[in-house]
């Protein structure tokens, strides 16, 4: 799984990093690529590196050609018509060729014409509908950081609307390789369980059911990466069921959960695994419709500069009160609104001098921001949350492991917040603590999959909302 960020070298706009052999063992293991069946199948990894997959395909495909009597010359021959791959990188292919031939001497096998081709994945036809597997850790790169090629990646339907990352235009190119049986396991960010980018992909899938198994590693990063995976197994026979794993990260195996229906796991355009049971009442909530409005959550101030507006100023004038929802602390906000949350003109803000000088001070990066249409150089990046000042609320965090990591703050008319969500409810604080602080709702966050470092989970307004009126509608609580 690869991934590109900040200034681009070459390494990072080809999105290389290097699978640790236990999940090239794993995922060879999910797509029963093992034993005498295995042999006279065609197998590829369409975007190979230096041979990760490939080496541990050759050792299996020998040793259980070794057990039948296969003779080394013919061995050698199976060898160079059903293993394939395909790597960008001339370099990287090398390495590749060199370990693949490294690999086969080791069983006594020479001189193997091995099918590694230096292409782009992109453009390579030759295999279409030929692969009894298909295997890797696609190139993660979002589009936009493509060195070249873009115009070849918006020619895949899994990416034609907006922005893409390349390992979904990977699944396109690995499933059009598969022939009618056969079988394809990818490492790749489980991003593409909910994301907008995955949208065409998830469309696919649940049109042809082609998912067979998932296996999501949740928390546990293999890579040195930012990006939280999941292993997916297709196929392009029709799945009714898809078996649902997770992963123990000190055995570094998956371990089963659950078998679910498509319906079970298609929430809200996105892909939420879990046990059923689980899921059952997780889809309630998500399908929440009913006319209940006790609760309102929205997103705190987004200044655009809290440096600027957030503080411990000289000043009293035209400042709030105001939390950080985050870590429920409380400080001290420039805030050039009126109780209208109408945007006050410069000349009457300025006519405060340590306001004045602030301003002076700042104007710079105030004027560089990527601020609303609409705003002004001088006022919040956002209008979000102005004109709720003036109400009362509960300001609460979206970073969470467990129940003592909420933190929900009663906010008084005249407070501003930011830095996470507050709630909008005529709904006592106590009453609030008897939904939020229990292990039913960090199991509903944690249900979501939206994970962070350190265990941790996030979750959205909408996210809340939904729980919150939904509990309410259930009678969980009351006015």
């Amino acid at each position: 799984m690869k991934q590109t960020v900040g200034t681009l070298t070459k390494e990072k706009a080809n999105g290389r990093i290097y699978t640790p052999d236990f999940i090239v063992a794993n995922i060879l293991d999910l797509c029963d690529y093992s034993g005498s069946g295995i042999l006279k199948k065609h197998i590829i990894d369409n975007s190979c590196g230096d041979g990760a997959f490939l080496t541990e395909i050759v050792c299996r495909y020998c040793s259980a050609a070794q057990t039948l009597g296969l003779p080394p010359e013919e061995l050698s021959r199976e060898l160079s018509e059903f293993i394939h791959g395909i790597e960008i990188d001339r370099a990287e292919c090398e390495k590749c060729i060199a370990n693949l031939s490294k690999a086969a001497n080791a069983f006594g096998v020479n001189d193997v014409s091995w099918d590694i081709r230096c292409a782009d994945a992109l453009t390579v036809t030759g295999y279409a509908g030929k692969m009894d597997f298909v295997v890797g850790n696609p190139p993660y790169v979002r589009v936009h950081n493509l060195l070249e090629n873009y115009d070849a990646v918006k020619q895949y339907s899994f990416s034609r609307n907006g922005m893409t990352d390349l390992f979904i235009v990977f699944y396109e190119i690995g499933l059009n390789m598969l022939n009618s049986t056969g079988v394809l396991g990818y490492i790749s960010p489980s991003s593409l369980f909910n994301s907008i980018a995955g949208a065409a992909m998830r469309g696919y899938l649940n049109r042809n059911h082609n998912i067979k198994k998932v296996v999501d590693l949740k928390h546990y990063q293999p890579f040195d990466a930012t990006a939280y995976t999941a292993i997916l197994i297709l196929t392009k026979e029709y799945n009714s069921f898809v078996d649902y794993y997770e992963y123990d990260s000190i055995k570094k195996v998956p371990f089963a959960v659950s078998r679910l229906s498509y319906e079970d796991f298609n929430m809200s355009n996105s892909y939420i695994f879990g046990e059923k049971s689980t899921l059952t009442e997780l889809k309630r909530i998500m399908s929440y419709t009913g006319g209940s409005c006790a609760y309102t959550v929205k997103n705190g101030f987004a200044t655009l500069c809290d440096e600027f507006f957030i503080g411990d100023w000289d000043f009293t004038e035209y400042t709030i009160p105001i939390v950080k929802a985050s870590t429920g602390r409380m400080a001290k906000c420039l805030f050039p609104y009126d109780k209208h949350g109408k945007l006050l003109p410069f000349e009457v803000l300025s006519n405060v001098p340590g306001i004045r000088r602030h301003y002076e001070t700042y104007a710079g990066k105030l004027k560089t921001r990527s601020i609303d249409k609409s705003g002004a150089w001088y006022g919040f990046g956002r209008t979000q949350g102005i004109n709720d000042v003036g109400k009362k609320k509960y300001a609460i965090n979206t970073l969470i492991r467990d129940v003592k990591d909420i933190k929900l703050r009663l906010c008084e008319p005249g407070t501003g917040v930011y830095s996470g969500l507050y709630i909008l409810t005529e709904v006592s604080c106590d009453d609030l603590k008897k939904i939020l602080f229990t292990d039913e709702f960090i199991s509903y966050i944690a249900m979501l999959g939206k994970y962070k470092s350190g265990g941790y989970y996030t979750y959205s307004s909408k996210d809340l909302s939904r729980y919150l009126n939904y509990k309410f509608f259930e009678g969980a609580i009351t006015r």
